[in-house]
Order: structure tokens, then C-alpha cells, then sequence
């Protein structure tokens, strides 16, 4: 669709003008006037896309920096930080980014992504979550899941990284969904959703994975105990908080507090600490059917006796 508008009282200068460039374009006056608006609007057009991609990337980079604040255990960052840390000459380059003054480059964001744990397709774009969750099929042989679960994913960009805490959640629900969040000693965060329900509502398939979580949780128990420097913290999680937490937009520090600690993870395959508790409806016959899930699996049987007689490596077992 097309829209007209009739121009009128135009200087008869400015109009012989016109069709002057029209005979030498080899065009109609009224294309040669179409051309002319086009030109002096167009530039407008591309400064305003430019200054709205200015705003969205400094309301991303505000975003973010509030976020990753809202987790910190440590001060809060500001931008000098991030200008230092990223090594640009001047923090007042950086504080025109937030302010929406200036854009950074895509390689700019990159490394503020990379130094402060957070997705660069986000930063750059718009595209996926902040703290984007990822899906993690846990082995049900408890000797490669404790492997998995103990391992910080390497990247090119922090290949020394390693785990500092590793953060055990399971849903405050009927459901009992488990959700894993690893962090690093550079205080960045992974989190991960799971198939397992750490609950009854589950069938044959969900009692095989329960039946290898539990003894996982015990080879986990033994090795995290023997490991200094690292931390294994339980949590059930209120559902709202759940819902923050796989949306990945909140900073997953933010979420995991002392308000929803518990050492469920520690207990559940524990004979003597299992029957002292009820972290919550249904815990005693979950503990209880599981564990009779596990006397009827000879090799389930068979690692936990390994585990209790001290091995807790996978080239030992």
C-alpha cells in the first residue's frame, strides 16, 4: 500500500530545481521528488534505529549488572570494574555504554559476558535467557554422574575454571522435579533441569533413575567429604523460585539462600539418618520404596558396597 500527499505552494525556484534533476536522473518530476523525501528522511530513519539499538543494549547491560550484583556474596561491581577488568583504557568509555551514549562492539560484549558468567547471544541480541538453563540426562552409573556432577565445564575462554559449590535443588512440590546448579571459583553459574523426580509420582522408569540418584547422592557424599575447598549445599526450592530459576532471566544466586536450605540430598539414602526426618509429604515411603528398588538390583547392591568399603573412584570400582 502506497500513501499520497499533495505538496502544494512550492517555490518555483525549488520546483526548476527539481525538474532540472529530474531531466538529468531521466525521470518524472513527481520520481524525482519521491527520491529526494527518501533521501532526506532515510538518514533520520537509520540514526533512530541506531539509537534505539543503543538503549536496548544498555538496558541489557543495566539488566545484567543488577542481576549478577543481586548474587554476589562479595562488593558490588559498577562499570570501572568492568572497564578494568576487560582492560579498556577508560571507565568512562564503559559508562557511556550503560548510559546508552555509545554502542560497544560484539567483541566488547563477549568479554563482558565471559567475566561476568552470563549469556553473550543475550548481551549482544536479545536472543535466549541471561542465565539460559540447560538439559542434563544424569548417568544413572552413580560413579560418571559423581564425575559429572564434581566437573566444571571447561571453555577456551576460562580453561582453569574450576567447581566451588554445587548446589542440589529439588522443587518444594508433589512433584519433586531435581534441578542442578554448579558454580565456579569465578563465581559464574550453570544451571541444569533434569528428567528425575525425587518423588512417588513416578514410575518404573522414574524408580530406575531414583534408585541411581540415591546411590550416586551416597558416592557424592563420600567424595565431596574427602575433597577440600568444595561445597555441596541442598535446597528445596518454593515453586515461584523454581520458576525463576529455569526461566534464566534471575541470577541464580539470587534464588539459592538459607531460606530454603536443607540436607534432604544428604539424608534420603541414609538407613540411619532417612527415618529421623520428613523434609516433606511422602518422604518416609519414597525413602522406603526405593529402597527396596535397590535390595532387588544386584549392581546397585554391589557399588554401594564398594562405596562403603571406600572406593570412590571410577577406575577403582
Amino acid at each position: 500500500m502506497f500513501n499520497k500527499i499533495a505538496i502544494r505552494n512550492i517555490p518555483s525556484s525549488i520546483f526548476r530545481a527539481l525538474e532540472s534533476f529530474a531531466e538529468l536522473h531521466d525521470r518524472s518530476t513527481e520520481a524525482e521528488a519521491r527520491q529526494a523525501l527518501k533521501a532526506w528522511v532515510e538518514p533520520a530513519l537509520v540514526q533512530e534505529s541506531r539509537n534505539t539499538r543503543r538503549k536496548e543494549v544498555a538496558e541489557r547491560l543495566n539488566r545484567m549488572l543488577t542481576q549478577v550484583n543481586s548474587g554476589r556474596r562479595g562488593s558490588k561491581l559498577a562499570a570501572s570494574h568492568i572497564a578494568e577488568a576487560i582492560k579498556e583504557e577508560r571507565a568512562e568509555d564503559v559508562e557511556d555504554w550503560f548510559l546508552g551514549n555509545k554502542e560497544p562492539s560484539f567483541s566488547q560484549l563477549s568479554a563482558i559476558a565471559n567475566l561476568l558468567g552470563v549469556d553473550a547471544d543475550w548481551l549482544k541480541h536479545g536472543d535466549k535467557a541471561l542465565f539460559p538453563p540447560e538439559f542434563m540426562r544424569l548417568s544413572e552409573n552413580p560413579f560418571e554422574a559423581v564425575e559429572w556432577l564434581l566437573a566444571w565445564p571447561t571453555t577456551v575462554a576460562n580453561p582453569e575454571e574450576k567447581l566451588s559449590v554445587l548446589h542440589l535443588i529439588r522443587a518444594d512440590n508433589s512433584t519433586g522435579s531435581l534441578y542442578i546448579v554448579k558454580e565456579s571459583d569465578k563465581g559464574h553459574f550453570r544451571t541444569y533441569y533434569t528428567t528425575i523426580h525425587v518423588s512417588e509420582e513416578i514410575g518404573a522408569g522414574g524408580e530406575a533413575a531414583l534408585a541411581a540418584l540415591f546411590v550416586t547422592l551416597e558416592l557424592l557424599y563420600k567424595r565431596y567429604t574427602s575433597l577440600g575447598g568444595l561445597m555441596v549445599l541442598g535446597y528445596l526450592l518454593p515453586a515461584d523460585d523454581v520458576t525463576q530459576l529455569t526461566g534464566g532471566n534471575t541470577h541464580p544466586g539470587s534464588l539459592l539462600n538459607d531460606r530454603s536450605r536443607s540436607m534432604w540430598w544428604e539424608d534420603i539414602w541414609d538407613h540411619k539418618m532417612a527415618p529421623k526426618h520428613t523434609y516433606w509429604t511422602g518422604w518416609k515411603s519414597l525413602y522406603e520404596r526405593i529402597e527396596r528398588v535397590i535390595s532387588a538390583r544386584n549392581h546397585l547392591n554391589e557399588l554401594r558396597t564398594k562405596i562403603r568399603e571406600g572406593v570412590t573412584s571410577m577406575d577403582a570400582a
